[in-house]
């Protein structure tokens, strides 16, 4: 029989129709396959049907069905979706039986969730939460890594029990991956996502058959709010609609396309493609259809149907960048306003094209628009370059006033009311903070203080009946205020780029938000669960280096990232101290000065400060000219430890830490600045290896009397972005990265030889490391993919991967184990026994 639908036999004639078809009236997808339906029909009705008493009624079911052909055989649905009024308790009642028919391992009695059949992966979560048993199913950590990622994720939305809430988070921390994931993948991912909560007990189970396990991990870049994650290109605007009852998304990017997509399950629905990048845009009804307003960088302006993807009007455009649009309604007719590079706020008729005024006043590049209605008369309220807010009358197209008190420029704008007044929300491009501004008087109410970069987005949202606004930008982060109180309420954090765009709207009742960046996929939130705050522990930005040391006899991890460095119990992940070095942290190094153990640090500051992290004093600061630090390490000098730091200026300098002071016989003036440092040993004799900027990998001498390069090798990459030395066949050897060099070399510094080339990696290698276990070395590497892959070094071959749920950056061994900066956390992991 060929692929397809097509209706099956006569009419039936049986007294059981009704008790046979009604499996089908709750069939998922394409339908039941045969063996499920007798296995449900026998749930339903409690008759044991045989297999041949099911196909003989499906034979004479007449019109009533519809079989469609799968990859796994035929498939039956009611055509129609027949009676359900007992919902609940038959979903219960199948959600058990299709449990029911997953088999048990023999070893360990548990589902056996590879032998399930299709339908059951793909559709037991629709069951399970029209049931209201989801939750229950969700504590069987194997459904998690096999269900059909897509059938769960939208089961996920409904809201379900508190038992079920933390799984739920879990899942959702990294869904975005699993549908493009291997089982494999998925079950690495799912550990440490389940670690990042706090659920190491769940990271246990997941990974027990897995070479590796994480033992902690931070969470940071978590949050229960998060619904949904796209994966891809980032967005420069974001902007909500309803489309066939349906919630929608619709982005625009900087590669000229604008997608639509779902707002519950990510799924595109549409693509248009524009002349030029898409920066800004926003939705609105004409004719009582869903449509776009797209503006790009090049100045041109269009009016896209969403339904068809079909292009409805092509307006006159700016002269250069179109920064915002904003769809209102004046005089009973939708507008758009359009703002941009040429200073001017341009409004326009929708329903015929027509520009209806042209507004001038702003002295530099217009920014933002948004909309309130003051004194019964619908306004616009833009911002710009010029550090001003001003407010414009939309129905004869004159300036009103002219809101000051910004220090630079004004990036976004929304509005809102309080206490039944309008007000406007205005985030700085410069200042950090968000201002709200009542629009009736012009007063300045409050300043909102919490961001550490600038705020590029904002949005405003009605939570608990009560107006909040979101802010966002180059900190990575959304926070959550409430307007009438001016305080901050929530930060929902996850981004690992700049958050650049911000839309609210409603899904099922409960408000949610999109937000978005150039270099930040968008992420849906439902703002219901944004509140209480949760409160995080670890780094607020990318972790830039990790180390470790014995401190007091017990392993810790030392991490940099922002501009703390943090001190964290190996064992458990308790968070034993917290540095600030007052600068972005770039580069770290640990090591044991007189039995205590130390760890120096340098950053953007140009200045490389060190502690005493047993006795907690410091920091002692080794000050250098105003350049960034860009490697850190210890070498010894005449079997004193000394710290090394490489500056931007091409720079390294040796220090005592003893005396603070700078050595200057040890002072190189280099060709390229370098990158990388580590102190290795060869021939017996301690030297510092390090790769630079020219490509070039040197072995440095280090003495009372002045420093020597005793080798120098030409490595062929572009440069050296990262390096680990190591001992392999009893012969001191190096590992190089290069900047995006999807493989890492491995050199010989006895002779300067390349012994191998560890090839493979699907994107730039971030990260290197080497390991040792019984008696085997093994290199440690980190690709942007977000994949760890463990190569046995002698043999240059690839040995085993762990897939992480984000990219990370940098990495260490710690006796048999692992640290790993990841974005913001940092993970442990342990290799299994």
């Amino acid at each position: 029989m060929a692929k397809g639908n097509r209706a099956v036999g006569p009419t039936p004639d049986s007294g059981d129709e009704a008790v046979l078809l009604r499996p089908l009236a709750f069939a998922e997808g394409a339908g039941l396959p045969l063996a499920l339906w007798v296995v449900l029909a026998r749930a339903l009705s409690g008759h044991a049907w045989t297999d041949q008493e099911v196909s003989a009624f499906r034979d004479r079911a007449g019109e009533l069905l519809v079989e469609t052909r799968t990859s796994e055989g035929a498939a039956y649905r009611l055509r129609g979706r027949g009676a359900r009024s007992d919902e609940r308790q038959t979903q219960r009642a199948i959600t058990s039986a299709l449990l029911a028919e997953v088999p048990l391992d023999r070893e360990d009695g548990r589902r056996d969730w590879p032998a399930a059949a299709p339908y059951i992966v793909d559709h037991l979560a629709a069951h399970a939460v029209a049931a209201g048993a989801l939750d229950e199913v969700l504590q069987d950590s194997e459904y998690l890594v096999h269900a059909a990622p897509q059938g769960l994720l939208r089961a996920l939305n409904v809201p379900g029990s508190s038992q079920g809430a933390l799984r739920r988070s879990i899942y959702r921390a990294s869904a975005h991956v699993h549908a493009t994931a291997s089982l494999s993948e998925r079950r690495d991912i799912l550990a440490v996502d389940a670690a990042r909560h706090g659920e190491t007990g769940l990271a246990r189970e997941l990974s027990r058959d897995r070479p590796w396990r994480p033992r902690w991990a931070t969470g940071t870049m978590v949050h229960p709010a998060l619904r949904l994650t796209r994966t891809g290109l980032g967005v420069d605007a974001v902007a909500c609609t309803v489309i066939d009852g349906r919630p929608h998304a619709v982005t625009g990017c900087y590669d000229s396309n604008v997608r639509v997509w779902d707002l519950v399950d990510g799924t595109e629905r549409l693509v248009i493609t524009e002349d030029d990048g898409v920066y800004a845009l926003d939705c609105v009804e004409i004719d009582g259809r869903p449509h776009v307003v797209t503006g790009t960088c090049s100045g041109g302006l269009r009016v896209w149907d969403l339904g068809s993807g079909a292009e409805r009007l092509a307006l006159g455009g700016h002269k250069g960048w179109i920064r915002a649009v904003g769809c209102t309604v004046v005089e009973g007719r939708p507008h758009a306003v359009t703002v941009g590079e040429d200073r001017l706020v341009r409004l326009w008729d929708l329903v015929d094209g027509s520009e209806r005024a042209r507004m001038p006043g702003h002295t530099e590049e217009v920014r933002a628009v948004a909309f309130a209605e003051v004194s019964g008369r619908p306004v616009a309220v833009t911002g710009g370059d010029d550090n001003t807010v001003r407010v414009w009358d939309l129905e004869d197209g004159v300036e009103q006033y002219v809101l000051t008190g910004h220090t630079s420029a004004v990036y976004s704008v929304a509005c809102t009311v309080i206490d039944g007044i309008p007000h406007a929300v205005t985030g700085g491009g410069g200042e950090r903070t968000a201002r709200v501004w009542c629009l009736t008087d012009g007063s300045q109410r409050a300043v909102l203080g919490g961001h550490t970069s600038w705020v590029s987005a904002v949005g405003c949202v009605d939570l608990d009946g009560r107006p909040h606004v979101l802010t966002a930008g180059g900190d990575c982060t959304v926070h959550v205020w409430d307007l009438t109180e001016d305080t901050q309420r929530a930060v929902l954090t996850g981004h690992q780029g700049h958050v650049d765009a911000l839309a609210c709207t409603e899904v099922d009742g409960r408000p949610y938000a999109v937000s978005g960046g150039h270099s930040a996929p968008p992420r849906v939130w439902d703002l219901g669960d944004a509140l209480p705050p949760v409160a995080h522990k670890g780094h607020t930005g990318t972790v830039q280096a990790v180390d470790a040391v014995e401190i007091d006899g017990r392993p810790h991890a030392v991490t940099g990232g922002d501009t703390t460095v943090r001190v964290w119990d190996l064992a458990d992940g308790t968070e034993r101290r917290t540095l600030s070095h007052g600068h972005r942290v770039e580069a770290l190094a640990c090591t044991t000065v007189h039995g205590s153990p130390h760890v120096a640090v340098g950053g953007c500051c140009g200045v490389a400060r060190v502690w005493d992290l047993a006795a907690g004093s410091g920091p002692r600061d080794l000050p250098g000219p105003d350049h960034r630090v860009e490697a850190v390490s210890w070498a010894d000098v005449n079997g004193r430890l000394h710290v090394v730091t490489s500056d931007q200026d091409r720079t390294i300098r040796v220090w005592d830490p003893d005396e603070d002071v700078e050595d200057p016989l040890l002072v190189d003036r280099t060709r390229s600045a370098v990158r990388a440092m580590e102190p290795v040993t060869v021939d017996g004799r301690p030297h510092l290896l390090t790769g630079s900027d020219d490509a070039a990998l040197r072995l440095w001498r280090l003495t009372g009397k002045g420093r020597r390069v005793t080798a120098t090798v030409q490595t062929g990459h572009h440069w050296i972005a990262a390096l680990a030395g190591t001992v392999l066949d009893g012969r001191p050897h190096a590992l190089t990265v290069g900047a995006n060099d999807t493989a890492v070399q491995v050199w010989d510094l006895t002779d300067g030889a390349q012994r191998s080339t560890l090839a493979g990696h699907s994107s730039g290698v971030l990260g290197v490391a080497c390991i040792t276990r019984d008696e085997r070395t093994d290199a440690i590497t980190l690709d942007g993919s977000g994949t760890v892959h463990v190569w046995d070094l002698a043999q240059a071959r690839l040995r085993e991967t762990v897939a992480l749920p984000t990219r990370a950056q940098c990495v260490t061994a710690v006796g048999e184990g692992l640290v790993i900066g990841m974005g913001n956390d940092v993970v442990v992991l342990d290799r299994n026994r």
